[in-house]
């Protein structure tokens, strides 16, 4: 079952529920023909959210009216557990085309951590004549982190370098970063001259600890790289640097 949830939306929070608006009144029929949903945009396609500020998406509608009176324009967005309607409001109208949209900031604690991952879209244009369609898809994703630590340092040449970290991603009922387990990650290396490169692809634990161990050779620095999941964003973690003696 979907639950009620809430959305920051236009400085003021306005509960979600998971029944349909009601269409309001209209007069009497003087379409031509019924209304065309010209299309919609969702900006941005992605929003990436951690775990203390809101983010924002902005949604554009374009209608053509066709002669008909249109009383509102109407935005559902559904994720995995969440459903909200919201207005579209009236920007402006050219060449018979009227452009409607509403911007959306979403807060952490206002989404459970299963919504994380692809949303869907459906406008509904309420007058003489009612229409609807579907919008785009877009996406919310949980923000993550990675660190990295190579030791020891200095290093003579040929020992063993161990290099550890930790890959963490944003839990948006707790507000905080936790480890994201069992995830592939790559560990990757550069001379002071030179571009990172691939030394390795690991796996980390379930807590997300990172631990590997490769033969000092050169100076140069050390990284881990996440390239992100379907409900989690990627991330590079900081350069540690190793002195080769």
């Amino acid at each position: 079952m979907r639950k009620s949830l809430a959305l920051v939306v236009a400085g003021s929070t306005l509960a979600l529920t998971a029944a349909a608006g009601t269409a309001p009144a209209t007069a009497a029929a003087s379409c031509r023909e019924t209304p065309t949903i010209v299309g919609t945009t969702i900006s941005p396609k992605t929003v990436m959210l951690g775990v203390a500020d809101p983010k924002g998406i902005t949604v554009t509608t374009k209608i053509k009216a066709n002669g008909c009176s249109i009383d509102r324009v109407e935005l559902g967005l559904f994720g995995a557990n969440f459903i909200g309607d919201y207005d579209l409001h009236k920007v402006g109208t050219e060449d018979g085309v009227t452009t409607y949209d509403t911007g959306l900031r979403i807060a952490p604690g206002d989404i459970p951590n299963a919504d994380a991952g692809k949303w869907s879209s459906w406008v509904t244009a309420w007058g003489e004549s009612t229409v609807e369609a579907a919008g785009p898809g877009f996406k919310i994703i949980r923000a993550a982190r990675v660190t990295t630590n190579a030791a020891p340092e200095p290093v003579a040449k040929g020992k063993t370098i161990t290099v550890t970290g930790n890959l963490t991603r944003a839990d948006w009922e707790t507000l905080s970063y936790r480890g994201y387990g069992k995830r592939s990650v790559q560990l990757q290396f550069r001379t002071p001259q030179g571009s990172y490169r691939v030394v390795k692809t690991i796996t980390g634990a379930a807590d997300g600890k990172l631990k590997t161990t490769v033969t000092a050779s050169a100076d140069g620095c050390y990284r881990y790289v996440f390239a992100g999941s379907s409900t989690t964003a990627k991330a590079t973690s900081k350069g540690d640097c190793i002195d080769v003696k």
